[in-house]
C-alpha cells in the first residue's frame, strides 16, 4: 500500500510541477490576459481547498478507495476539458470544479487521503520515514516535473514536434 501511494504521489507532483511551468503558457496562448491566467490559477487553488474541506468535513461517509478514484477521473476530465475549452468563462468553471494544481506543491484532496493511507499503513516506529520519503518523493519528481515542461519546446525546435 504504501509504495502505491509514493508512486501516485510522484506521478501526481510530475504533473503537477509540468503543469505550474506550462499552464499560464498555454492560456496565454490561447490569448487570454495575464489578469485572466491570475483568475485561473486563483480558481484553481480555491476550489482544490473547497474540495478538500469537503473531504475533511464529509469523506468519511465514503471509501477512500471511491474518493480516490472519484478524484482521480475529476483530475483526468478537468485535463481533457482544458485542451478543449479556449474562453476564459469556460476555463474558470473547469479551473474551479476540477483538480488541476497550478502550483508545484501538493495542494489537492489528494493530500489528505494520502496521508490517511500512509498513516493507517505504516508501523508506528516507521511513520516518520514514510511521511518523509512522501514529501521527498513530491519535491523530487514536482522538480522533475518542471523541468521536463521545457521538453515540448527543445523537441519543436528540432523540428520533432510541431
Amino acid at each position: 500500500m504504501i509504495r502505491r501511494v509514493l508512486a501516485a504521489r510522484a506521478l501526481r507532483a510530475f504533473a503537477d510541477g509540468f503543469i505550474a511551468v506550462l499552464l499560464p503558457a498555454y492560456l496565454l496562448a490561447l490569448g487570454l490576459g495575464q489578469l485572466e491566467v491570475g483568475f485561473i490559477s486563483t480558481a484553481t487553488l480555491f476550489g482544490s481547498a473547497l474540495a478538500t474541506l469537503a473531504v475533511g468535513r464529509w469523506g468519511h461517509r465514503f471509501s477512500i478507495r471511491r474518493l480516490l478514484l472519484g478524484t482521480s477521473l475529476l483530475m483526468a476530465a478537468t485535463g481533457l476539458a482544458f485542451a478543449g475549452l479556449s474562453s476564459l468563462w469556460p476555463l474558470l468553471i473547469v479551473a474551479f470544479v476540477g483538480t488541476l494544481n497550478p502550483s508545484s506543491g501538493d495542494v489537492s484532496v489528494f493530500l489528505p487521503l494520502d496521508h490517511t493511507l500512509l498513516a493507517a499503513a505504516a508501523p508506528a516506529d516507521a511513520r516518520t520515514s514514510v511521511f518523509a520519503r512522501y514529501s521527498f518523493a513530491g519535491s523530487l519528481f514536482g522538480a522533475i516535473g518542471a523541468l521536463a515542461a521545457a521538453a515540448p519546446e527543445w523537441l519543436a525546435a528540432r523540428g520533432a514536434l510541431s
